[in-house]
């Protein structure tokens, strides 16, 4: 089976049973700092920033990738930062629970999630290249 093939991430978080399908206007919020993280995002359409406040970086978020996990590896269980949506969004909420199982039967989703991650530190480094 070729990695064509497989299920996005997106399309696994759609497909399920417990997801909760939102559309939210520019300019609302999906959540903010300090909420009890509750479940994982799954960007099917528009921009979501996240922001916290006395912070001067941000990240975006587009179509088709995975927000709000990085709360799951912490301990403090509560989103760092406010979600907002820059355009009109919609969302696959997915309970926190049902995103372990996800992983369980779909280990590739961490995978994508990895390969993203790296992504956005090699965007990083090479942004930020001229201050060494």
């Amino acid at each position: 089976m070729s990695a064509r093939s497989l299920p996005t991430p997106v399309e696994l978080f759609a497909s399920h049973n417990d997801g909760d399908h939102l559309n939210v206007p520019t300019g609302g919020l999906i959540y903010r700092a300090g909420d009890p993280v509750a479940c994982v995002y799954a960007l099917q359409r528009g921009m979501v920033e996240l922001s916290a406040a006395g912070n001067a970086g941000k990240l975006r978020y587009g179509p088709g990738e995975i927000f709000s996990y990085e709360d799951l590896a912490g301990s403090r269980h509560v989103h760092s930062h406010d979600a907002c949506a820059l355009t009109p969004v919609a969302v696959v909420r997915l309970p926190r629970g049902r995103f372990v199982e996800l992983i369980l039967r779909h280990p590739t989703i961490v995978l994508a999630l990895l390969e993203r991650q790296h992504s956005r530190l090699r965007e990083q480094r090479l942004a930020a290249r001229h201050y060494y």
